[in-house]
């Protein structure tokens, strides 16, 4: 068994059959019917079904925390305190988590500055503080040592630290009234990822992307007492500078809560603006009306919002914006000694046949065609009957191909430096200018064509998509945001709009568990998947080696599928925990026919 490179340029199989994977899929018309793909592949009809995200929170375990008790001593008000966080986030407003603090401490300390996310158990330890520095006679310190996997700013954004990086925290501890409290701690909170997803609700603030085709969710983690507070001031605030020119500006800066609170009354949402609102046109007003609908509403087009400016009732101003957030229909093709079979039902369904393409590295396919990498490395096109339309890319060698919006191919270079994108017959080289010295292994286009999700050797990154008149990507954005710090990744896929799902190559280790020979008895791969930006979550994987992923449906349900490095294919659906299933039990057979 001989391995190279996948569809996303990490791994190729060689076998009885060849097999390669790719995913496509149809998107729902906004302002107009379009398509849009997932990363390996696109077809252009099909039914729309709405899903919700695997990762959707439907219930909370509410926390009520005790305050501190008489003579506690300085490792247990500190731990108190931590144990109190959670439910200032959640409900309380830290009432309890201040009880903690000194009284001038409690007066200054603003717990929704930031937040730090920590796996484990911290650890306490008592250090004392030199008279000379000391506030207060018989002054110290308590250290917290703790393992934190990330961190939100202000704004609700999530990011990735650096894996198994320990951080140390310091509280000042001092005694007031005869016991010990914090008067010395820095401002946020500090919360356990056990409790990140109890005390904080992910919320998709909705952007539309620049041509106001497309909506471009903006995901964002805030405080379940006031997210939908929070989440407004976000709707009428810019977009992150990572999406850059990718979304569209709404000019709303002089627009603002007239009220800094969103109440709920008879279980609708009500919304008061200030005068801002009227000074934009009327176009921008119902789609930044229709913006806070879905942002509120999880992204139902139909969810109740009450729009007050002025006394005046906007609430029904966005009936004609022609936008939602359901998810597309999604197929699954594989290339299987040069037929391409369609999985998209439970009876595998043979779609074409190409001239064989032994030892094909990359596929990426729908109903309108695709490509395919060829061993050599230059990408090839496919009509849809999936017969060759000419070489792309001007023969030049690339390491994976995937699919983006409208059949538009995506192609990494040999040396992983640029990448390639051709759309309409219009083909174009885009270099990530904050890429560094980094190489890219992978990348997977977001289903509104808007975002892109890239491996590299530092981590996985996401950035926006800058486009043309004609839609074609003319530049990414000049900033990315890290969503993980893995650095070994080279797989990767958006499992609908908000979940990306990304893997490790095979890798063999010895009985040390260190990098080995190909003889090795054991072979790690670590795939995770996390709603982005967001803490990630361990993937399972079957227990076979797996050398690609893909996304779509099949026999009705949305499913991730891998391939793995006999030529099989499986897949697993609904929380992505679930059993592994072949999902190509004809497909040989029907290759050989």
């Amino acid at each position: 068994m001989r391995r190279n490179h996948d569809v996303h340029g990490v791994h190729r199989v060689r076998h009885r059959v060849l097999r390669v994977l790719a995913a496509a899929f149809a998107v729902l018309a906004l302002a107009a019917t379009t398509a849009c793909s997932s990363p390996i592949g696109l077809p252009t009809s099909g039914a729309i079904r709405a899903t919700e995200p695997v990762e959707k929170q439907t219930r909370r375990v509410y926390t009520s925390p005790e305050g501190p008790t008489q003579n506690d001593q300085p490792e247990g008000i500190v731990e108190g305190f931590f144990s109190a966080m959670p439910a200032g986030v959640q409900a309380d407003g830290y009432r309890v988590a201040r009880e903690y603090l000194s009284e001038s401490a409690s007066d200054t300390w603003n717990g929704d500055a930031s937040a730090i996310i920590y796996d484990g158990t911290p650890t306490y330890i008592r250090k004392a503080i030199p008279r000379a520095s000391s506030v207060e006679t018989g002054a110290l310190e308590i250290d917290v040592e703790m393992n934190v996997i990330g961190r939100l700013d202000g704004h609700g954004l999530f990011t990735p630290t650096v894996q198994d990086d320990p951080t140390v925290l310091s509280f000042t501890m001092s005694k007031e009234s005869g016991q010990w409290r914090i008067s010395g701690l820095d401002d946020g909170v500090v919360v356990s990822s056990a409790d990140f997803e109890q005390v904080f609700r992910q919320v998709s603030v909705y952007r539309v992307d620049a041509a106001g085709r497309h909506l471009v969710p903006d995901v964002r983690w805030f405080s379940w007492r006031n997210w939908r507070t929070q989440a407004v001031r976000a709707v009428l605030a810019d977009g992150p500078a990572w999406l850059g020119e990718a979304i569209r500006s709404l000019d709303a800066d002089k627009v603002m809560l007239a009220i800094d609170s969103v109440p709920m009354e008879n279980n609708k949402p009500q919304v008061q603006l200030t005068d801002g609102f009227l000074a934009l046109s009327s176009g921008e007003r119902a789609l930044l009306a229709h913006l806070i609908r879905l942002t509120l509403g999880d992204g139902v087009v139909s969810a109740p919002l009450k729009l007050l400016v002025d006394g005046a009732d906007y609430s029904d101003i966005d009936g004609g914006v022609d936008l939602d957030a359901q998810q597309p229909s999604v197929g699954i093709y594989t290339l299987t000694d040069g037929r391409v079979v369609s999985l998209d039902s439970s009876s595998p369904l043979r779609v074409g046949e190409t001239k064989g393409f032994d030892d094909a590295r990359g596929f990426a396919f729908s109903s309108s065609g695709g490509a395919v990498l060829r061993s050599d490395g230059v990408v090839e096109c496919l009509k849809a009957d999936a017969s060759s339309c000419g070489v792309m890319f001007s023969g030049r060698a690339m390491t994976s191909i995937s699919s983006g919006l409208d059949g538009e191919i995506w192609a990494v270079s040999r040396d992983g430096r640029s990448l390639y994108v051709s759309r309409d017959g219009v083909s174009r080289e885009i270099k990530p200018l904050w890429l560094g010295d980094e190489v890219i292994h992978a990348v997977a286009v977001s289903p509104e064509g808007a975002r892109l999700a890239l491996a590299a050797d530092d981590g996985v990154r996401l950035t926006g998509i800058g486009r043309d008149d004609s839609q074609t990507p003319s530049k990414l954005s000049s900033q990315a945001t890290k969503v993980s710090e893995r650095g070994d990744v080279t797989m990767v896929t958006f499992y609908n709009d908000l979940n990306l799902v990304y893997a490790t190559s095979a890798m063999p280790i010895d009985a040390a568990g260190k990098e080995g020979d190909r003889g090795s008895a054991q072979v790690a791969q670590q795939a995770f998947r996390q709603i982005t930006p967001g803490p990630d979550v361990q993937q399972r994987l079957p227990d076979s080696t797996v050398v690609a992923l893909a996304s779509g449906q099949i026999a009705l349900y949305r499913r991730l599928a891998v391939l793995d490095d006999l030529g099989i294919v499986r897949s697993v659906s609904g929380s992505l925990d679930g059993s592994w299933s072949i999902a190509d039990s004809q497909v040989t057979a029907l290759g050989a026919q």
